[in-house]
């Protein structure tokens, strides 16, 4: 049986939240594993989401944001940012 199609928007979506995610801990000085161990996620997950291979969860956006002393609100924005070509 062959995977669904994903959505244009899907891929784009992961995508803004891949860079926001890798240049936001890159920008602080954060391994993956720092990053992974402030989050409670695994090195692998986040790897992946940096990858755009898999897909954020509220809560570890959430998470994420937190590990970057940011508002969840902010990080989405800052996401939008890098999906427009910031």
């Amino acid at each position: 049986m062959s995977e669904p199609a994903i959505d244009p928007s899907e891929k784009a979506l992961r995508r803004m939240f891949a860079a926001a995610i890798s240049k936001c801990r890159k920008e602080l000085e954060l391994s993956q594993e720092t990053l992974a161990e402030l989050t409670d996620m695994s090195t692998s997950y986040i790897s992946l989401l940096e990858r755009g291979q898999r897909n954020l969860t509220v809560l570890a956006a959430s998470r994420i944001a937190n590990a970057y002393g940011m508002k969840l609100s902010d990080f989405v924005a800052l996401a939008e940012t890098y999906g427009a070509g910031g």
